[in-house]
């Protein structure tokens, strides 16, 4: 059996991972430390556009908890109507699929 040469310092700079925005709630702060693992994004335009798309994640999370909470209609005086936040729900998801491409994390196809 061959001898295994001695492990060697490597000297150097060491690539810190960024800290994520302390505004992120929950599901955003997942989503960064999910994607921080996968990806490593460290360029300042990539960094910038994940905080924003942990930030509507968050977004997302709180209309769904608003939504499931009060129920998909609403009852006005003209009768029943759609609750208004379902529409930012779908407007921030839209958001998201746009965003995450440009952030470097995804590739579209």
């Amino acid at each position: 059996m061959a001898k295994k040469p001695p492990l060697t310092l490597v000297e150097g700079a060491v690539a810190v991972m960024p800290e994520p925005p302390e505004c992120l709630g929950p599901a955003g702060l997942a989503l960064w430390r999910s994607i921080q693992a996968q990806y490593g994004i460290g360029d300042a335009g990539g960094l910038a556009i994940l905080e924003q798309v942990c930030g509507a994640t968050d977004r997302v999370a709180e209309y769904r908890a608003i939504i499931n909470q009060q129920g998909p209609v609403v009852i006005s005086k003209t009768g029943i109507k759609e609750h208004p936040l379902v529409k930012a729900e779908i407007a921030t998801r839209a958001l998201i699929g746009r965003l995450l491409p440009a952030s470097g994390s995804i590739s579209r196809r």
